[in-house]
Formats: structure tokens, sequence, C-alpha cells
């Protein structure tokens, strides 16, 4: 029994120990070396993977440069001799710098968001003007009934031609409440867009996606639904935000498209998908159209990064004058 044990194990076949996986003796006065470059001295370097330490490996053959590589894994370890160690570092850093992707270029900031402040400030003018909140000039000014009814999203007159309620719908709210949290919430994100695209190209975008995603409400909803409100052109601003990140990153991999959809779903969230006086459908749409619109107009601006200042001027005048247009034809 005891003679049949060591004949298995006599005859068990060696397998070779591969050279990174053996312990070795390193010299005190030797010096770790990796992808850090020439300026990083010492052996408090990041864990490696044993692909990086192969590349090491062969960088160190071809050159001639004496080295031992310890340990396996991610405890793999590179020594050269302190004669060696500024060759070894300029030769593993000329290699990491052609690896190496460009950074991605930083998006240029406006600096002229705060103008981005009227439309908001404008929503609660042309609210309280309606509502009566302070003395105005006109004497025969229509009610609040009488507004809602003329420039609400009523599905039925808007499937007859009556396409203006796309646009007037968005300027309306049905309380104070519904007004507020629409400029609390959504000012912050109005004031981001408009730092990376422009103020005049927010504005003109703005509106068109939520024309848009009004439309798509129109659309999917039965005849007699009716709703109001700047959430849908609120929910645009999200999903033009979205698209501009993807678009013009600042960030590589994931989170490219995962912090635009983060923010997306976040947004919806807060504000509640559903509920009462709540229209679900328009805040989806609306983040649909607007991330659809925000698709073309970062693809716009990629290269030139700005628009003319007359183009800016034209397209910031053109959003408000349209829904004066739209709100002429509604009376």
């Amino acid at each position: 029994m005891a003679e049949s044990s060591r004949s298995s194990f006599r005859h068990r076949p060696k397998t070779r120990v591969p050279m990174a996986r053996r312990s070795l003796r390193v010299p005190v006065h030797w010096r770790v070396v990796d992808f850090s470059g020439p300026g990083h001295i010492g052996r408090a370097l990041p864990a490696l993977g044993t692909r990086q330490m192969e590349l090491l490996r062969l960088i160190l053959d071809s050159k001639d440069i004496p080295h031992i590589i310890t340990g396996h894994g991610s405890q793999c370890r590179a020594f050269v001799p302190p004669l060696f160690e500024d060759i070894a570092r300029a030769e593993l850093a000329a290699v990491a710098a052609e690896k190496a992707p460009p950074p991605p270029k930083p998006v240029p900031v406006r600096h002229n968001a705060h103008w981005a402040m009227l439309l908001p400030l404008f929503l609660i003018f042309w609210h309280g003007l309606r509502m009566g909140w302070w003395p105005t000039p006109f004497e025969h000014l229509p009610d609040y009934e009488y507004w809602s009814e003329v420039g609400k999203l009523n599905i039925s007159k808007v499937r007859m031609g009556e396409w203006w309620r796309t646009v007037t719908a968005l300027s309306l709210h049905a309380d104070g409440q519904h007004l507020f949290s629409n400029v609390i919430f959504g000012s912050p994100f109005i004031i981001l867009l408009a730092r990376r695209i422009g103020v005049g190209l927010m504005l003109a975008a703005t509106v068109f996606s939520g024309m848009l995603g009004n439309l798509a409400n129109a659309l999917y909803r039965e005849p007699g639904y009716a709703s109001l409100g700047f959430s849908t052109a609120m929910f645009s601003v999200v999903g033009l935000l979205c698209a501009d990140i993807m678009v013009r990153p600042h960030l590589r991999g994931m989170k490219r498209f995962l912090l635009p959809l983060a923010a997306g779903v976040g947004f919806l969230a807060m504000l509640g998908a559903e509920g009462r006086n709540i229209d679900y459908a328009a805040h989806i749409f609306g983040l649909g159209a607007g991330f659809l619109v925000g698709l073309a107009v970062s693809a716009l601006v990629r290269h030139d990064n700005a628009l003319p200042r007359p183009a800016e001027w034209a397209l910031g005048l053109s959003a408000p004058l349209f829904l004066l247009l739209c709100w002429g034809i509604a009376l």
C-alpha cells in the first residue's frame, strides 16, 4: 500500500512554474517600475494586471534591461537595478503615452446663462397676470377660465387642426403649486443647458421640443382629454441636456450613457410619473422629444462649440415671437 502510494507520487508529471509565479529574492536596492513614468519613484504602486506585466516584460526584454518579476496576478511587480531605472521608466512611459487615449475635450461654458432665468420669471409674470395677482393697465383683460379654454391642449381640437394649442398650453398652469413646482425643479436644468448650448438655442429648442411632446401626447390620448402646463417643456429641457452630455461628453465609458439616463429617470421619479392631475404621458413624450431634438442640436454645435452671435439672438427672439404668434391665432 505504501509502495503504491510512493509510486503514484513519483510518476506524477511535474508542471512548469512560469517565471512570473516564482518567488525570487530581489536585492534591496533594486527599484520597482511600471507605466507611471520617470517622475514616479518608490515601491507604493497600484496593483497591475497580468496582461500589463506581460507587456512590461516584453518592453524590458526588447531593451536588454535586467529585471526580475515576482508575484502573480495583481501582486506582480517588476524590479530593475538603480542604474537602469530612468531608462526603464522612460521606455514604459513612452509606451503608455502611445496607448493612452486623448482626454475628452471640455465643453466650453457660456457665461450669460443668467439670462436663462428670464424664462421662469416670464412664466411667473404671465400666470400672475392671468390670475390678477397685480394690477394691470388693461381694463378688459379676459379672465382665467377664458385663457385656459382657448389655450389648453384640447385633444379633440388639436386633431381638428388647432395645432397652436401645442404651444399655448406650455404657458398655462392650473394653479400656483403647479407653477412653482415647475419653476423650482426646472430652473437648475434650464441654467445647465444654457451654459452648454447658449441661451438663444436653449429657448428655441425648449419651445420646439415642448411642442413636439404635446403633439405626441395629442396623438396618444383619447379625444376629450385636455391638459396644460410647462411640464412637457421642462422635461424636454432634461432630454436636451441628456442628449448634449452624450454627444459632447466630458466622461468616458459607461458613465457617458448612464449619467444622462439616471438624470432623466431621477427627474421623472422626483415629480412623479402618474397621480392626481399629473399628465405622465406628457412628461415622457417631452423627455423623448427633447432627447431627439437635443441629438440634432448638440451635433450642430459639436465642432463650432458656439453659434454666431446674430444666430444666437435670432433664435432667442424666435421663441417668444412664436409663442405670441400662437396666442394671436388662438385669440
